[in-house]
């Protein structure tokens, strides 16, 4: 959305529920990164990027 011109997503006041496989890494209660997966359906993206996060320990 945002590469086409549309800016004013970037100002939505929450995402939660809206787009799924873009999980924030959270370490010491401070966002330090994110993994963002796509290919199948949103909900299995964001199952696979929350375990590769939890791969890491975090």
């Amino acid at each position: 959305m945002i590469n086409n011109g549309r800016y004013s997503f970037m100002t939505a006041p929450t995402l939660q529920g809206m787009l799924e496989g873009g999980v924030p890494i959270v370490h010491n209660d401070q966002v330090v990164g994110a993994v963002g997966v796509s290919g199948v359906k949103s909900t299995e993206d964001a199952q696979i990027a929350r375990a590769g996060i939890a791969a890491l320990g975090l």
